[in-house]
């Protein structure tokens, strides 16, 4: 096992060569954990010598397109987003804000779980493309392709003229008194998602409870349910037990 300063090394090399790299992949490369991983690609990043982003790390100056992101982690997003599946309720109006963890619940719901689904997101609504008794609406507006989201005036105009039964914001960074984006326009129009909903609700990744991103939208207290990953860390799952804060689901365990 390499020493933790030659391990960085081989791990910014490959950032260089590779342009990303995904913190599963390292750990195999490495014989060491992912958290300890995602220790080293924090520390870097702190240095500014890579970019961390969810999943992994990319060359200072580049950014994940919303492809690499939704092709990365696929099984613990498909379980983390099953836990917010009994949210889902016929009758309801479900806004599902875009993010490849809200992609992966839109795969699992059936045509008749709720009465409608609002979107911003074309690929969610090419998920549900085929439902006939669930209405499912695309919000109007620019379309980003780096978010994988239309954005802009006329979507959170859209917006803000919706009562939702249930919102599922996508969240890029969790921590105890902040919810963040990596996006003004995006932090912008997911509080605008909060505001205008009778229940909110998320699903996030460990590596969201560990993450900073730049634009405030809310605070814990403006989420009813949070999902998490069957194995978070006990430590981090407290510090998101805080009064008038969010009931925490925790997902099915995945296949060793």
């Amino acid at each position: 096992m390499q020493l933790a300063d030659e391990r960085r090394r081989l791990i910014l090399e490959a950032v260089d060569n590779e342009g990303k790299v995904l913190a599963a992949e390292l750990a195999r490369r490495f014989d060491t954990s992912e958290d300890t991983i995602r220790r080293d690609l924090r520390d870097l990043d702190l240095a500014g010598l890579l970019r961390r982003v969810h999943g992994g790390a990319l060359r200072r100056g580049a950014e994940a397109t919303f492809g690499q992101r939704e092709g990365a982690d696929q099984q613990r997003k498909a379980l983390v987003a099953q836990a917010l599946r009994p949210l889902v309720r016929p009758g309801d109006t479900v806004l599902i804000d875009a993010g490849s963890t809200n992609l992966a619940l839109a795969r699992q719901l059936d045509d008749g779980c709720a009465a409608a689904i609002v979107t911003n997101s074309p690929q969610i609504a090419l998920a549900l493309g085929e439902f006939r008794r669930t209405r499912v609406i695309l919000l109007g507006g620019t379309y980003s392709a780096q978010c994988g989201a239309v954005l802009g005036a006329r979507t959170l105009a859209d917006v803000q003229a919706l009562r939702a039964d249930l919102c599922i914001v996508g969240l890029c960074a969790v921590e105890p008194d902040r919810l963040s984006a990596s996006d003004g326009e995006e932090a912008v129009l997911k509080r605008a998602m909060l505001a205008g909903s009778a229940r909110r609700a998320a699903a996030v990744l460990t590596d969201r409870l560990t993450a900073a991103a730049p634009f405030a939208l809310g605070t814990l207290s403006d989420l009813d349910h949070l999902a998490l990953e069957a194995d978070v860390p006990a430590d981090l799952r407290e510090r998101l037990r805080i009064d008038g804060g969010p009931e925490l689901i925790l997902a099915a365990k995945g296949n060793a």
